[in-house]
């Protein structure tokens, strides 16, 4: 009688690890699912939201400096990511293609437009805004925020 239990709580056990694995897969595919389409559109930065987002951590003047001039030139950039992964973005008349990959949980995603993928960590992500967390060793000390690129300025 007692090998037959363990066989059958055995049983249930690889049961209920396979059930809940399967729960996990199912939800990071559905995270993943979920967060590329509410990415793919054109985005454009809301450099008002990063420069104040940057004063909060009492940059140095050259930081605010260099993040002033960036905004001044990306003010009217767009970003436009394709439901096929590609990328097109579009600063002062200048069209630049890329690609875009998201991670399969959501919560990361790689932008390649030199060539090189540059990952990035997704902060926020909703149909009104898009938060990307700062690349310190790629000399971005700043929280990226997007919104869509049809919201009024």
């Amino acid at each position: 009688l007692l090998p037959i239990l363990l066989v059958k709580s055995f049983s249930m056990r690889i049961f209920a690890f396979i059930a809940l694995l399967l729960l996990l897969l199912s939800a990071s595919c559905t995270d993943n699912e979920h967060s590329r389409e509410t990415l793919i559109g054109s985005w454009r930065y809301d450099t008002e939201a990063i420069l104040d987002s940057l004063r909060i951590q009492e940059p140095t003047e050259n930081e605010l400096a260099m993040v002033q001039g960036a905004m001044t030139i990306y003010k009217d950039a767009v970003f436009d990511f394709k439901e096929d992964g590609a990328l097109i973005v579009v600063t002062n008349g200048i069209e630049q293609s890329g690609t875009w990959e998201m991670s399969s949980n959501g919560r990361q995603m790689t932008i390649n437009l030199s060539g090189q993928g540059q990952p990035n960590d997704i902060l926020e992500l909703t149909k009104e805004r898009l938060m990307l967390a700062p690349i310190p060793e790629a000399g971005v000390f700043y929280k990226r925020i997007f919104v869509p690129a049809s919201a009024p300025r």
